[in-house]
């Protein structure tokens, strides 16, 4: 037990001292061990990067107020509970099997952009080009401003069997599949995306997929009217779904309140070989 919460304090301390210039930017995902178990103990990394590559966070009360599995066909929900510094930050035997729904919600967190530039790269980047202009259209500053965000990330994933179905959490903001990807019937995956419980149209969600330690392939989408997305999947490959929201807030720059809020969704699951 001692040896443990030495580790544990040890991922702590390299946990603060990495997460100023990496925490701050990029996807926030569930990455499961194994998506398909063949027993009832579940082991999941949370990750922060890009690409689908990315920095292993540990577990930590402080950063989230949501972290449970649910099961896709009962209704049935389990809170994950942990010890400070725990890694992964899930590791549990569940008594939910089939498919299993893994979700998880951080509390806010904060950037500070010492320059517009920064801020720009990252709208660019989400393909959010208006938000430059009504930037200064709100009299924003230039520089030294702050943004706020929150991540919601859910993982799919199957023990003992794979019948079930992905379905709605709770969550503000969620990715909720179509069709079971332990279960397909072709190569076609299938998606809505909501916000605040309503199909968001229009958003635009990168797909990211990897095999074994191969660098991951990227393609981009955009939901239709109904809020909806459709892909060719592969077998034998991991897929993330991202996507990014991000608002005007009202706060003073000059006490360094939040001007921008950001939220984050992404989802992940693998396609079987077999």
């Amino acid at each position: 037990m001692f040896i443990k919460i030495r580790k544990n304090l040890l991922v702590f301390f390299c946990y603060l001292f990495t997460s100023g210039s990496i925490l701050n930017a990029h996807e926030f995902w569930i990455e499961p061990l194994k998506y398909i178990n063949e027993n009832n103990q579940i082991e999941a990394h949370l990750k922060v990067g890009q690409n689908f590559e990315g920095m292993t966070l540990m577990y930590n009360t402080s950063d989230f107020t949501k972290f449970n599995i649910l099961s896709g066909s009962k209704n049935k929900k389990i809170k994950v509970k942990g010890v400070l510094g725990d890694v992964p930050a899930l590791n549990l035997k569940s008594s939910i099997d089939n498919l299993v729904i893994i979700y998880h919600e951080t509390n806010d967190k904060f950037v500070d952009y010492k320059k517009f530039s920064k801020f720009e790269d990252f709208v660019l980047e989400k393909s959010h080009r208006e938000l430059i202009d009504q930037h200064f259209e709100l009299n924003y500053p230039s520089e030294n401003f702050v943004e706020s965000y929150r991540r919601y990330a859910k993982s799919l994933i199957v023990i003992k069997g794979t019948s079930g179905r992905d379905k709605k959490t709770g969550l503000l903001f969620e990715f909720v599949l179509k069709n079971n990807p332990y279960e397909l019937k072709d190569n076609k995956i299938s998606a809505h995306l909501y916000y605040k419980k309503k199909p968001l149209k229009n958003q635009k969600v990168t797909i990211f997929s990897k095999k074994n330690q191969e660098e991951a392939k990227i393609i981009t989408l955009v939901t239709d009217k109904e809020g909806s997305l459709e892909f060719i999947a592969e077998k034998g490959r991991d897929y993330l779904l991202d996507s990014v929201i991000i608002t005007p807030k009202k706060g003073d720059p000059k006490k360094k309140e939040p001007i921008w809020h950001s939220v984050w969704a992404s989802t992940t699951f693998t396609i079987p070989e077999k």
